[in-house]
């Protein structure tokens, strides 16, 4: 069985993967197994896949894994991190703080580089209150100020018309000490416990949340506030979201080409005065159409003709009775030209033969019919004739017709066109015959004379849709811009997106009457739907939303008494399942009021089937439009729940109330911060130590060790004692883990506050610290080394580093604060708050908040680089293995002709023996000499004689049998040794070793902090 994990972000990039040849058994067993705290009641944001296949998470309790089988978890966005950290842990076998620290970090933010970047130090100056959804949770040591991680968006709601503030915020992994009062919880520079109208509720690692220890029952969810609707909000207005022109007053809407355009008329009454009393007149103003939807919204259209304009000017017309057809020639509408979808009929000639005459007959097959046009025809007789004078005044010149009209729907029999832009058809006379012209036109009113008569043909023709046109009119649009009344958009498909074959409108010169526009999705700029709008994030479901309104300004009309009057405003809500086709459901909401008073209301919705939601609100109700009308309404809040856990068993968690503008406005401005300690197991060898609270170093070094997979490795007695060392110096680690780091790497960060490192040995970490007066482990001299030391000289250079910048966090401030350590010319320190110097070196103090203790370390860092300068390679037998890191050594140079190496070959009481002649002037002095496991005693010696030594105490040595046969004779030392430290040890081939070190000086420890600050 083989199990990965990755991310919705990136399928292919596997952050863990296990792989269990011989497992088989169900799911619920393996997690079990390797989560000690899984629930299966529990439905995170997750997905399993078992050979390319989702199973459902209802289906996980019943899923039986074969040994075969390939497991994907892909971790969804929306998860927290406590899940995060549990399904990783599936694939580690450890659900272990500092694991979650390391691992968490890898899912990234916006594809970060994965490169080590160092704990920060925790500078809240640049810290806040933040929403960190698949980041890591932060292990906090110590005290100091900390701004709590969001687990979700702020939840915020209104309620009897006051606005509330729920927070469910994450302190950090374990257990802290803090006031029960909440004294130690701040806005700003106020503690909570000080504002009206807040609370607060600790939730400790692993504590269920009920309606009695938070603020109410559900408070305790995780909820997720939609980037598109925000406090801002979006103005409802009373657009239209259906727009329908055969409501509108003379309306006249053409399409052309990707646009359309057109007009209407305002009509309106005015009155005015006069003798006879006044009276009313009808003005009508002539307006662009103008749906006042914005660029980019999409809407469907419906209800058009689906035909087109061929033209409207006859230039002659005819019906040839002896062929039965009839001929119609006309000037082509602006616009059209005869295409491939304005046809004749196809015909061919079949031949038959009769099988007993032989005699061939020919026949005319129709192959493919002709398109279809609407023709009227009118044959117009007109007179001219003058009336008859009447009265005082004249006669007048009046002309009248009379008309013969017919209408068919012909087939094209034959077309033909010429360059003039005039067209030529052919039609059946059994469908259309030309009118005769009236014989007689008979004068409406009495006349004297009929001056003229004339006959002209009038008529129109039109194409309605062939069968086989792609695109009907009707569909899907989106708008790209509105300039001067004209509207230009693309086509649409179902599945919105654009079609890029589409020819344009077909229905061209005609007067659309009855299209309906309907508001699909967008911004109207005034008025129609706004929305639609996710209410959650992609690939996370909800059952739960609310929506918030807000009435800025109150609701009512003032009337001439300064009073205000009721009114009323409605709204529509509309949701379906994202990026579905399904019909939206609607639930109307009205708002009646009398008040200036600002209004506001969360609308909750709870549905019976969780889903990815999406929604839109219309305003319904028409706005008064007076001056004296307080009728604005803003959307300004979409949000979901993502998550009902009610429970965190690795973290404490903050859960807050704010009630009230005032406060949530000084929320805002400074942020929520704690001053709380860090629990941690006291220092000792059990497992089940009680929690303290503790800013000492120690408990944090034994806490990460023993939360990691290698618990078991930690030299406890070696901690001990550093413990006492660093408590006498008063020395503390206050700081925050927050980035993706090893555990040696952790340690190091920790271990730096006591002027430490962390040193793995024989499967046994401990620490190491350089410090004066050590004694050395070891000495090498030409004995037990296999050839000549390398030794390099490091000459002080201009541009060495003559200033060391330590950035640490202030104990008053809880900001970074900076200090610039340097070295006079005296040799003594020098300590400014501004940079004397371009050579310098940054030094990153993490878990310091003690002026003294960051230039304690500031100073140590520069003298060390002023200090050792000489820097030693030497090759070993492999009792090199012996040393470690920071390990004082003592080497005995060959260039030093004084110095005396050899072999012990026989020890008497305090009396030695060795396999070198001693020169003469040799009398006393010191002596180091080798024991069996490689390391020194040192003794004061007396001559005897060229061979024989007397020293002081009798030597640390159990002489053996079998020296100078299968063990090397003990070795000793006389003369200048050179003290070093350990930097490096390299085992090689041939049983060799090699080691770099590197100079000791006393004067590196002049700035220390010394051990009296009890």
């Amino acid at each position: 069985m083989k199990l990965e994990v990755v991310t919705r972000e990136d399928l292919n990039r596997v952050l863990e993967q296990l792989e269990l040849p011989e497992y088989s058994g169900s799911l619920t067993a393996l997690l079990k197994s390797q989560i000690a705290s899984y629930n299966p009641t529990l439905m995170p944001y997750l997905s399993l896949f078992v050979n390319g296949r989702k199973v459902e998470q209802t289906e996980w309790p019943s899923l039986f894994i074969q040994k075969s089988d390939h497991l994907k978890f892909v971790i969804e966005p929306g998860v927290t991190g406590t899940a995060i950290a549990a399904i990783i842990s599936v694939v580690i076998g450890v659900a272990s703080a500092v694991y979650a620290m390391v691992s968490m970090h890898k899912l990234g933010k916006n594809k970060q580089k994965n490169t080590k970047q160092g704990n920060s130090i925790y500078d809240v100056n640049v810290q806040g209150n933040k929403v960190k959804l698949m980041e890591i949770i932060p292990e906090n040591f110590g005290f100091f100020k900390r701004f709590p991680d969001y687990l979700a968006d702020r939840h915020v709601f209104y309620r009897n018309n006051t606005l509330f503030c729920d927070m469910i915020l994450c302190q950090g992994i374990g257990h802290y000490d803090y006031k029960a009062d909440h004294s130690d919880i701040y806005i700003g520079e106020t503690p909570i416990s000080e504002l009206k109208g807040c609370s607060a509720y600790v939730i400790e690692p692993g504590v269920k949340i009920t309606a009695e220890n938070s603020p109410e029952d559900k408070s305790w969810y995780c909820w997720y506030s939609s980037t598109e609707v925000t406090q801002s909000g979006h103005t409802l207005k009373s657009g239209q979201g259906k727009i329908d022109t055969s409501s509108m007053n003379g309306v006249n809407l053409e399409f052309k080409g990707n646009t359309f355009s057109g007009c209407n008329y305002r009509i309106y009454s005015m009155g005015y005065g006069g003798c006879s009393g006044g009276g009313t007149e009808t003005v009508r103003i002539k307006q662009n159409l103008d749906l006042k939807w914005a660029n980019g919204t999409i809407f469907e259209l419906s209800g058009a003709e689906n035909t087109r304009l061929i033209g409207t000017e006859i230039i002659s017309a005819e019906t040839d009775a002896a062929s039965g057809i009839t001929t119609l020639t006309l000037k082509c509408a602006d616009g059209f030209k005869p295409d491939e979808f304005f046809r004749a009929r196809a015909t061919e000639i079949q031949t038959n033969v009769d099988e007993e005459s032989g005699e061939e007959t020919e026949t005319e097959l129709i192959t493919r019919n002709g398109d279809y046009l609407k023709v009227t025809l009118s044959a117009v007789t007109s007179i001219t004739y003058d009336t008859i004078p009447s009265g005082c005044s004249g006669g007048k010149t009046v002309t009248e017709d009379e008309a013969n009209t017919t209408e068919a729907l012909c087939e094209i029999l034959e077309v033909s066109s010429d360059e003039a832009g005039h067209v030529t058809l052919k039609f059946d006379s059994c469908d259309l015959t030309v009118p005769e012209y009236p014989e007689e036109v008979t004068p409406s009113q009495p006349y004297t004379k009929i001056t003229d008569t004339a006959n002209r043909l009038v008529g129109s023709v039109f194409q309605p849709m062939p069968a086989d046109y792609p695109y009907d009119d009707n569909g899907l649009y989106e708008i790209l811009d509105y300039t001067n009344g004209v509207y230009t958009v693309k086509r649409l498909n179902d599945s919105y997106g654009e079609v890029s074959d589409w020819r344009g409108f077909y229905s061209t010169g005609v007067n659309q009457e009855h299209v309906l526009f309907t508001l699909v999705s967008g911004q109207a700029s005034d008025g129609g739907y706004v929305g639609p709008y996710r209410a959650c994030p992609y690939g996370a479901e909800s059952k739960i939303f609310e929506l918030d309104f807000s009435l800025p300004g109150g609701l009512g009309k003032l009337n001439d008494d300064g009073e205000f009057d009721k009114l009323s405003i409605s709204i529509q809500i509309e949701y379906r399942r994202a990026g579905s086709d399904d019909e939206y459901m609607i639930i109307e909401k009205t708002w009646t009021n009398n008040t200036n008073d600002q209004l506001a209301e969360t609308v909750r919705i709870e549905l019976e089937t969780a889903g990815n939601y999406e929604f839109r609100v219309l305003r319904t109700s028409q706005e008064d439009g007076s001056t004296r009308a307080l009728e604005e309404i803003k959307w300004v809040g979409l949000k979901s729940v993502i998550s009902s856990i009610d429970r965190y068993d690795n973290m404490t968690v903050l859960i807050c109330r704010f009630k009230g503008n005032e406060t949530l406005s000084e929320l805002s401005e400074n942020q929520l911060a704690t001053y709380w300690t860090r629990k941690l197991p006291a220092l000792g060898y059990s497992d089940n130590l009680p929690l303290v609270a503790t800013r000492n170093i120690a408990p944090v070094v034994q806490y990460i060790v023993r939360n990691s997979k290698y618990r078991n490795i930690l030299d406890v007695d070696t901690l001990m004692d550093f413990d006492e060392l660093w408590r006498s110096q008063g020395l503390e680690c206050n700081g925050s883990i927050d980035s993706d780091s090893t555990l040696l790497e952790s340690l190091r960060d920790v271990l730096n506050c006591g002027f430490a490192v962390p040193v793995v040995r024989d499967n046994t970490l401990s620490v190491k610290r350089l410090y004066a007066g050590a004694t050395p482990t070891q000495i090498f001299t030409k004995s037990n080394m296999t050839s000549s030391p390398v030794i390099t000289y490091s000459l002080p250079k201009e541009d060495d580093v003559d200033e060391v910048v330590v950035n640490f966090t202030s104990p008053k401030t809880y900001k970074t604060e900076t200090v610039y350590c340097h070295v006079d010319a005296d040799g003594n320190k020098r300590i400014t708050s501004y940079p004397e110097s371009d050579n310098q070196e940054q030094l990153e103090a993490w878990g310091v908040t003690d002026y003294e203790h960051a230039v304690a370390l500031g100073m140590r860092r520069l003298r060390y680089l002023r200090n050792t300068r000489v820097t030693y390679e030497i090759k070993t037998e492999l009792n090199g293995l012996n040393c470690q890191f920071n390990d004082l050594v003592g080497l005995m140079l060959d260039e030093n002709l004084s110095n005396i190496t050899g072999r012990i070959t026989g020890i008497n009481g305090q009396t030695v023996t060795t396999d070198i002649e001693l020169p003469e002037d040799i009398w006393e002095g010191i002596v180091y000499i080798s024991r069996k496991d490689g390391s020194y005693g040192e003794y004061t010696f007396y001559r005897n004689d060229s061979h024989t030594l007397y020293l002081d105490s009798y030597p640390d040595i159990d002489w053996d049998s079998e020296f100078g046969k299968s063990l090397e004779y003990p070795l000793f030392a006389i003369g200048e040794l050179q003290l070093c430290w350990v930097t490096a040890v390299k085992p090689e081939s041939g049983n060799r070793c090699s080691l770099k070190l590197i100079n000791y000086s006393e004067d590196i420890f002049k700035d220390d902090i010394k051990e009296n600050n009890q």
